[in-house]
Order: C-alpha cells, then structure tokens, then sequence
C-alpha cells in the first residue's frame, strides 16, 4: 500500500540518490510480482537467481505461519505437585441439613448390657439384700461401663490399621435421647432419637455429609468426621484415606410372576389379580435344597436364598390354590397355563402404580382366613423367611451368625397399555413384578480419594470410593467378632472390628475377651431377622436392652428392617419411626427412579441398598476425623467414655499433619504448535550452515556482497551515464561525488526495432540533466 501512496508524489526528476534508495523500496514491495515486471520474471534468468526468488517468499511465508501458530500452543494447568506435603487438619462444619440438624456429641459412655440386665463381661452387678421381719428386700445396681481394655483393643487396633479407620466406639446416633434407668449406676442412658435430617435418594455417586461418606451409586456408608486442611490451598489438594464403610449386600431373584391391574373410568384403583409369567406354569418340580449353610465368614450365597424363598413362595401359592400337590419333594401336577390369572383376595393387601412395597411377609397378597384346600395359612409362609435368612433370635452371638435378611419387594408398576408409565388415566393397565431378596450387612475398609478446593465443607469432594487393595493376604484386616456362645441374640449383640492387619502379632486380650478373629476383606456383620420373633409380639431385629449405648451393634439391623418393610405412607409397616416415604408414593422422581431400577432382577437390588443407604445417613454419625480426637478416649476410672468426639463444640487434639498433594499452576505447551517454528527453524539451519561453508571457501562475503548490491543499484547505473564507471568506487564517495546530482528518467514506448538500431536521444548537457528513455540508453 504505502508504495503505491509513494509513487503518487514523486516525479520523473530525482537524485541519483533517491533514484537507488526508490529502487530498493518499490522493488521490495510485492508490486513487481503484481505486475509482473522485469524483476519478477523468469525467463531467460539464471536457475539459482531463479531458485532464490521462490525459496525467499517461502521461507518467509513458513515464518510467517510460524509466528502465528506457534503461540497458540502455549497454555495453563493446574496440575499435582510430584511429591506429598504434610498439612495441618481441622474441622468443618456441615452446612446442610445433616449439618444443621446434628445435634452437639454427647459426653455419656459406652455401656453394653447383656441380657434382661445381665452384666457383659467386665462389666459389673451389685446385689445389697436387707432382711425386714419375714421380707428380703433387694436392690440391684449395675455398672454397665465398657471397660477401658476393651475399648483399647478396638479402638488401638482400628488405629494400628489405618489412623483414619474407625472402630465401633467411632460411631454414634446422629440424634439420641436420654432415657432413664433405675438400675444402671448412672440413672440414664442414651438411646437412638431418629427423626429425618434429608433424602439423599435421587442423588448420585459419592456426598459428603456431616460425620458420613455416603455412596449413593453401589450403597454404604463411611465414618469419617470431616476435617480439611487449615489453610485453604491456592489450586486446591487431593488425598486419599482408608476408611471404614458398614454396607449392604443385595441379590434378588424374579418370581416371574406379576401383579396386574386396571384404573376404572375415575381412575380409581381396580381389582389386582396375579398373572403367571412362567414362575408358576414353569416352576422346576424339584425343589431346592433348603439345608442352607450356616452364616458363617464364608460366602454368604444371597443369591441362592431368594431363590429358595422364590421357590417356596411360587409353591405354597400354587398349593393354596390347589394348582399342584403339598409334598413340594414330589411335585406331579402343575395346573397352570402361562398367562393364567389369579384373584388377589386380601383386602388388607394393596398394588399401586405410585409406589413400590417391600415385606418381610410372603404370601402377604393370600387370604389366609378363606378356607383352602390344604389348608395353607400364613404359618406355612413365615418359615421361608426363616429359612432364607439362616439365624434367629436364639442364635448364639458369634461370628458365625451373621445376620441375612429376606423379603418380597414388588416393584414399580408400568403401563401395559402403550401409555406413559408417569400418567394415570381412567381405565389404564398396570403391570408390577415380584422379587424375592435376601439381603446382607458387611464392614470393609475401602480408599476413597478426596479433593479440596476452597473453604467449608461445600468445597470437600470424595471423588472415588474402591475397595482397598491388599499386597498380600498378610495386609489383610484382621476383623474379631465377640463371642457369647452362653447367650442369644435376643439377649445381646456382640461386639465387633478390627484388631490390626493379619501379619500383626496376636493381642493376648483377644483370647481373654473371647473374641473369635478372621483375615479377610470384610466381615459380615451378626445379627437376625426373625418374622417368628415379630409374630410373638416381639421386634425382629436386634434391640438393645436397657441402659446399653453402642450404635454400632445393632443400627444397621434396625435399618436394615426398615428397607425390607417399605411401604406407601397409608400402610407403611412398623419401623423406625419418622422416616422418609421411600415408596415413592409421594415423589415422583423417586418412583421414576424406581420404575427404572424395577425392569430386572439385577438392578432392583439397588432399591433395598438405597433405603438402606438413605435410612443408615440418618441414623449414624462417625466421630474419627484427622486433627480430632478419638471417640474411644479413656476416662479416669478406667472405663472407655465418648467424651472429646467430633462436633463444633469439641476441642481438637494437636494439629495432625496428613500428606496430601498441592495443586499448583503450571504453564505447558502443546508440541504439534511447534511444528511450523521447528520447520523454520530447520530452514535457518541450513541457510546458515550453507553460509558459513561457502564463507569458508571465500565464495561469499560482505565484499561480495558490497559488489553486486552496487552492480544492481539504480543510482550507479544511472551515474554510468554522466561519467566513467564507478562500480567499484566506495559508497560514501560515490554519495559525494554523484548522490545529488539530479536526473530525469522518463518511460517512452519503443519498438524493437528501434532498440536493435541503437537510436540514441539527444543529452542536455547544459543542465546537467539526463533526458532519454532508460532502456535505450542501458542498451547503448
């Protein structure tokens, strides 16, 4: 642009001097190679001149390109340091619901009692007797303290494992009460006040919760009193951390059968009848074997027990409707087609399409007080949860009784008539399938990595939650299980957790407390569900008696007891009481859910280990955090006490440094950027190496250079005209002598002819000025 600006200011008449500098600023220009002028040509030029011409713009060109790209690939990363740095640790508050509605740690001891109070052992029992004329009068007191040695062999040997696994005096009630206790030396005791903080029911993957990790994708919950670092790193810091997680285990198994109904034109429910799908036309003639192991440390075959149940269940029903024989072991008719309906006769059963239902009661959809051919009553039905679950309340206490239970859960109805499954309309069809569940509680220690970035504990992630990964089978965590043999499970629940890895050296206080030990990944935990014992009156889990505060003996049953009885808030069953409507009757997002985990056998597992999961976070709070002390301090007398436990309102123990990874930003560079510079690069290198070689030879050089730059200036060649050559003559010479003398160039069209003939113009020599066509006198 700026030559063609230049030019319109210019004349025909200018110094030698102007003339030479005019020259290298228009001939530099891309004007040439525009107009195709005599310097842009290639005909009738020598191939290295012409070679240089092209390799020039290129190069230039490819430096160009270079100095565009390259740039780009330059960036930020916020990236992990290359080693761990030690922090310091303190607790956060949760902001949430859980945080809000957790009420400050109690101060009260842990106390176990064994029995109708009966003392546990090392606990003690004081009888005073006082004889008043013919009466013996008796007081009874009672110190229902754990002892400090026992208390030290969990808590020292969760620590000794990992210092962030919890042990069982790490976990407490998130609410509780006080009650009284005329016996107990201290008059009360804490009790379990559950009241629901939050559902985390449609939520996914890992939350992070007051007190709580709780795995919202697989189901469980990890104690871990939340503590962060205290100063708040610039890009943030991961770290992962063993922790102990209490989850449940499900396997269910179709009946293939289903329940089936149809809305009347107001869309008020209508008679549910049961449909067979091949569970009852199609039922295997011989029977499973019902001798189930014991449940023992072993593998627990859930998956077996519900078929058991399903089996049982599928044959009772048929037995009742007279559809087969009594004698399950010689099964000669089966008078059922598929496809074949059933009435549902039970009036106090309901079917909804708004919400799921699970029981502990199979056969719950019979009419057991209408007379039936074999005379099938519910007795007939309650021993397939008996047998499916394997322990009862008058088990022993041990490791060997863990506790399974079984239930019939009838799944999300959908819409059999092409309609959506979220819309109820006057005489649409509805079809719910039936499983049957067995369903187990164990304790694992599992990694889970987390990731701070900010301030609170809004800005704690648990990222990921694995199984803990063990080198050898001597890593493994070496569980204990109290055992009771003497007693049942109606009269207490052992203690249970880990004591060290399995290559540590045997404590001498395990064999004195009689505790029986297993090296494995987890533990299944003790304990029963007994639909017998709820018959009689009596709770069919676990209850601890009075005066006994130790959550971790007996919640996961009671929860457990909860998610095998859901039901819609007009016919819940007996449970906790307060807790959420895990139906879905009234949260369509929840039954949504549901509708999709209710399509296979596989999946609907998960319903019964997400209520569990929901009921666990609110029942239970664990108290180990880095940077807190131990929930399972040691009091004055010698006995294990919850004093100095995770809250707000606790002191901290001295700052514990933890070993985490600072993020810090970095700046990086994608190579593929480079690509063009590197070219350009390998250009230079070679031009330059080209020069040096031919310097070196003495074929070029600055008196070269100076040579032709001279023989090409258009002031030398235009002062050929007024004097002798001066090619060789210096520059600042030549400036002197010729640089301002003035000469005018003008262009006339010419024919070749006229070249060839050496016609000449007339010089002015008077003026000193030169008058000509340029091409003409350059001939000459």
């Amino acid at each position: 642009m700026l030559p063609a600006i230049l030019i319109a200011f210019l004349s025909d008449k200018n110094s030698i001097s102007t003339w030479s500098v005019l020259g290298r600023t228009l001939h530099s220009s891309h004007w040439p190679t525009i107009l195709q002028t005599d310097t842009a040509t290639s005909t009738g030029v020598e191939r290295n001149v012409r070679l240089a011409g092209w390799l020039q713009p290129a190069f230039l060109f490819v430096i160009s390109v270079a100095a565009i790209v390259t740039p780009l690939g330059l960036y930020s990363s916020i990236e992990p340091a290359d080693s761990p740095t030690t922090v310091a640790f303190s607790y956060s508050k949760d902001s949430s619901a859980f945080g809000d509605g957790t009420p400050p740690r109690s101060s009260w001891p842990f106390t176990e009692v064994c029995g109708n109070g009966n003392p546990c052992p090392g606990t003690t029992l004081n009888e005073t007797c006082a004889t008043q004329g013919l009466l013996q009068n008796c007081t009874i007191s009672y110190d229902p303290r754990i002892p400090a040695a026992l208390g030290t062999l969990f808590s020292d040997g969760a620590s000794s494992f990992s210092p962030s696994v919890s042990s069982i005096f790490d976990i407490q009630w998130r609410t509780y009460v006080r009650l009284q206790d005329a016996y107990s030396t201290f008059k009360y005791y804490i009790n379990g006040g559950y009241r629901q903080l939050a559902t985390l029911i449609l939520d996914e993957g890992p939350q992070v919760i007051e007190g709580l990790i709780v795995d919202m994708d697989s189901g469980g919950i990890g104690f871990r009193n939340h503590t962060v670092p205290k100063s708040v790193p610039a890009y943030g810091a991961t770290w992962e951390e063993d922790i102990l997680f209490v989850q449940p285990e499900t396997q269910c198994v179709n009946l293939n059968v289903t329940m089936d109904f149809q809305y009347d034109s107001t869309a008020a429910n209508g008679t549910a009848v049961l449909t067979d799908r091949g569970g009852f036309s199609a039922l295997s003639r011989q029977a499973p074997s019902m001798n189930i192991p014991s449940n023992g440390q072993g593998k627990v075959n859930l998956r077996e027990r519900a078929y058991n149940a399903a089996w049982l269940n599928n044959f009772l029903t048929l037995v009742y409707f007279n559809a087969t024989g009594e004698n399950p072991s010689n099964i000669t008719r089966l008078d059922v087609t598929r496809g074949q309906t059933f009435p549902v006769e039970n009036t106090s059963f309901s079917v909804y399409s708004t919400a799921v239902q699970s029981s502990l009661y199979f056969g719950g959809y019979l009419n057991f007080n209408k007379t039936n051919p074999y005379n099938i009553s519910a007795t007939n039905f309650q021993i397939i949860n008996n047998i499916c679950g394997g322990t009862s309340s008058g088990s022993s206490p041990n490791i060997d009784g863990s506790i399974v239970g079984c239930a019939v859960l009838y799944g999300a109805a959908t819409r059999t008539d092409g309609g959506s499954n979220l819309i109820i309309d006057p005489l649409s069809k509805w079809s719910a399938p039936i499983y049957s569940c067995a369903s187990a509680i164990r304790a694992k220690v599992q990694t889970v990595s987390f990731q701070y970035n900010g301030t609170g504990l809004g800005a704690l992630k648990a990222t990921s939650i694995k199984p803990k990964t063990y080198s050898s089978p001597s890593n493994l965590p070496r569980w204990a299980v109290q055992n009771l043999d003497w007693l049942q499970f109606s009269d207490v629940m052992p203690m249970w957790g880990i004591l060290g890895s399995a290559n540590s050296s045997q404590n001498p206080v395990t064999a004195a407390w009689n505790m029986s030990t297993i090296a494995a990944e987890s533990l299944y935990l003790p304990g029963f569900m007994d639909w017998l014992y709820l018959t009689s009156g009596t709770s069919p889990v676990p209850v601890l008696p009075a005066s006994q505060y130790l959550p971790a003996l007996n919640f996961y049953s009671q929860v457990l007891y909860t998610a095998l009885n859901i039901g819609p808030p007009a016919a819940r069953y007996s449970g906790y009481q307060g807790y959420a409507d895990y139906s879905g009757w009234s949260s369509l997002g929840v039954y949504a859910k549901w509708q999709k985990l209710s399509a296979s056998a596989e999946t609907v597992s998960q319903i019964l280990n997400l209520v569990w999961t929901d009921v666990a976070a609110n029942a239970v709070v664990g108290t180990r955090g880095w940077g807190l002390t131990s929930a399972a301090s040691t009091d004055p007398s010698g006995f294990a006490s919850s004093a100095n436990v995770n809250s707000k309102d606790l002191n901290p123990a001295p700052s514990t440094q933890v070993p985490v990874v600072l993020y810090h930003q970095r700046i990086r560079y994608q190579l593929p950027f480079a690509v063009p510079a590197f070219v350009a690069l390998a250009i230079t290198l070679v031009v330059l190496v080209t020069l040096v070689l031919l310097a070196i030879r003495g074929k070029t050089g600055a008196k070269q250079m100076r040579k032709f730059l001279d023989a090409t200036s258009m002031g030398r060649i235009t002062a050929r005209f007024l004097s002798t050559p001066v090619l060789g003559q210096e520059t600042k010479s030549f400036v002197n002598e010729y640089g301002k003398r003035h000469v005018t160039i003008t262009y006339t069209a010419i024919s070749p002819e006229e070249v060839y003939a050496g016609d000449e113009p007339e010089k002015s020599d008077e003026s000193n000025q030169l008058d000509a066509d340029v091409t003409s006198n350059l001939l000459n």
